[in-house]
């Protein structure tokens, strides 16, 4: 993702709400889709959202909150399934298997991009499957056992100490991430190891439960993971944050130290995104009937207050289809240019 893009997502304070407000068009949108409002009556049964990742983790709550929501709006019930494995791939066969008729959701990530970029899917998620919307756009950080004392001063997280160590044991340092060099989080710490002149030990888990356990159990240094992801572990004390990968810090942890604001580094980084798409064959009206649907459930109050609550409200997350769509072609061209850089498998 270019600088200007990532740069777009960051929405400041309660002026970035007003606008945000202005854009949905809260008023003007609120009777323009309702139970049974669709084509033929649709929807006039059970809608399910396919999760390609585990139970618990970012990709989850994002689909269960967004389904909560648009209950209320389609007046059906809307059903959370996870088919996690093969690094976000093996949700896709059931997904692309079901019929196109609106009644099957695909949850999906900017993982879509970087697997096609990598030459490791051949879905391209800008051309083969149609966005509905991004959800919520959230960035990372790296999180310590809040206990640790290697990397306290005073009680409270220190990055310097984390960046000692990871210096003077070149290799040894473990980072709890999800996925591949390829992906975002593997990008990303690429960045952050040559930026810093440091070498970690990745351990890679597929289920979220097993990466957060693994620094609060001690068994490993660091966890590399969004901010929203886990919140609620940080609030417990179980976590703390040690490192926003931001230009800035942010205002709900101002004292945790940020790559651009305290260290000087000037990339601005990619960022999680998290979307909803349906089949690209899905007939026009039913797939405008949902654009609609999923952009006056994000804009509910009790959706609102959960992307507050989880703290996804730091950056613009709401992006329509055809933006959703511009984003991801985008990204395409970035991370293929960046993997020619790397001597790595690109389109």
């Amino acid at each position: 993702m270019n600088s200007n893009l990532c740069l777009k997502f960051v929405r400041k304070g309660a002026a970035a709400v007003l606008a945000a407000s202005a854009i949905l068009g809260f008023s003007a949108m609120s009777s323009a889709v309702s139970a049974g409002d669709g084509p033929g009556g649709f929807p006039k049964r059970q809608i399910t959202i396919i999760v390609c990742f585990g139970a618990g983790g970012g990709s989850d709550q994002m689909a269960r909150a967004m389904g909560a929501a648009a209950e209320k709006v389609l007046g059906v019930p809307v059903v959370v399934t996870n088919k996690k494995g093969a690094g976000g791939l093996g949700c896709l066969p059931d997904f692309l298997g079901a019929p196109a008729d609106g009644y099957t959701i695909l949850q999906h990530t900017d993982n879509l991009v970087t697997l096609y970029a990598s030459k490791k899917s051949n879905l391209n998620p800008a051309t083969d499957i149609k966005p509905l919307l991004i959800a919520n756009v959230v960035a990372s950080q790296l999180f310590i056992n809040s206990k640790d004392k290697r990397f306290l001063t005073g009680g409270k997280p220190d990055f310097d100490k984390v960046l000692k160590y990871a210096k003077a044991n070149p290799g040894k340092m473990t980072v709890a991430n999800y996925g591949t060099t390829e992906n975002l989080e593997g990008v990303t710490m690429g960045k952050l190891e040559k930026f810093f002149g440091i070498k970690t030990k990745i351990i890679a888990f597929d289920k979220p439960a097993e990466r957060y356990g693994s620094v609060i159990g001690g068994r490993i240094d660091v966890l590399f993971e969004q901010i929203s992801d886990v919140r609620s572990l940080v609030q417990s004390g179980d976590l703390a944050p040690v490192l926003s990968i931001w230009p800035k810090r942010f205002k709900v942890y101002p004292d945790t130290k940020a790559t651009g604001q305290d260290y000087g580094m000037k990339w601005v980084p990619t960022v999680k995104w998290r979307a909803l798409f349906i089949r690209k064959d899905t007939p026009k009206p039913i797939a405008d009937f949902l654009e609609a649907a999923m952009k006056k459930a994000w804009a509910i109050e009790s959706h609102q207050a959960w992307l507050k609550k989880k703290g996804m409200h730091l950056l613009n997350s709401y992006r329509n289809s055809a933006e959703t769509t511009k984003i991801a072609a985008d990204e395409i061209k970035t991370y293929s240019d960046a993997y020619r850089d790397l001597g790595l498998p690109s389109r």
